[in-house]
């Protein structure tokens, strides 16, 4: 149980910084990075909900159960949404893609880039939401796989854990170095962003103007890009923690 549990948390970690540096598309090496790790974090849910099929199934059929605690009729209500909106990501992302799937959609549509941000925000909102009525659980799991019973550190999986850290962020600096924008698309894109905005775009600016987004704008460090994102989850988790185990408190009360 536990190793499956440390599958889980490697996996959701990885996804939660993945999705954090697709907020901002100028990170890396811009538009190529974006559309392909976009696509790994669509394998990545499909494999989180196979790790969660049997709660899945057994909450399905109890929904509409008395016995069903408050608490997990919300967080299947807010599964279900998590899923819907990045399935809208995922399905706007594919049709406006200019790198992995190019030929979708001919020119540019401003129409579905806003839902996709607005798919992009609505996600990182939930997500946060997600992560705090999972907190417990996830500081739980933490503690049993970096303590061994008599309080000490697991040095085992300590390693174990800064090798697949190092394996992800080599992971994420191949993407970035080798996935590249097809030539020929260069041009063209540059020479519609210079007729869109009045301006000539210079050779080796495609990255910058790749997205004229205003809220694309500013930093894209990975790092400070993953800290800004972190630190607003960390302002949705807090209260909503808080809330949830107020609630829980009471309930316990009660009974």
């Amino acid at each position: 149980m536990l190793k499956k549990n440390m599958v889980k948390i490697i996996l959701d970690v990885s996804m939660a910084v993945t999705f954090v540096l697709l907020m901002n598309p100028r990170v890396f090496n811009g538009l190529p990075f974006h559309e392909v790790a976009g696509l790994v974090i669509g394998v990545a849910v499909l494999v989180h909900i196979a790790l969660n099929y049997k709660w899945v199934v057994n909450t399905t059929k109890k929904i509409f159960d008395r016995s069903l605690s408050g608490k997990t009729r919300f967080s299947f209500l807010l599964n279900v949404l998590l899923l819907l909106s990045m399935s809208g990501i995922i399905v706007t992302g594919i049709l406006i893609s200019k790198v992995v799937f190019p030929h979708l959609l001919s020119g540019e549509n401003h129409a579905l880039r806003e839902i996709h941000d607005v798919f992009s925000k609505l996600t990182l909102l939930l997500v946060g939401v997600h992560i705090a009525l999972h907190w417990q659980w996830i500081m739980g799991v933490f503690r049993k796989m970096f303590k061994t019973k008599e309080g000490n550190w697991n040095k085992k999986v300590i390693v174990t854990s800064v090798l697949i850290l190092a394996l992800f962020v080599g992971s994420m600096q191949w993407l970035a170095t080798n996935v590249k924008v097809d030539e020929a698309f260069k041009p063209k894109f540059e020479q519609k962003v210079a007729q869109a905005s009045g301006t000539f775009t210079p050779p080796g600016k495609f990255r910058e103007r790749e997205f004229p987004h205003k809220e694309h704008h500013g930093n894209s460090h990975p790092l400070l890009v993953i800290l800004g994102h972190f630190t607003f989850w960390a302002v949705v988790i807090v209260p909503v923690y808080y809330i949830e185990k107020r609630m829980r408190h009471k309930r316990q009360v009660r009974v």
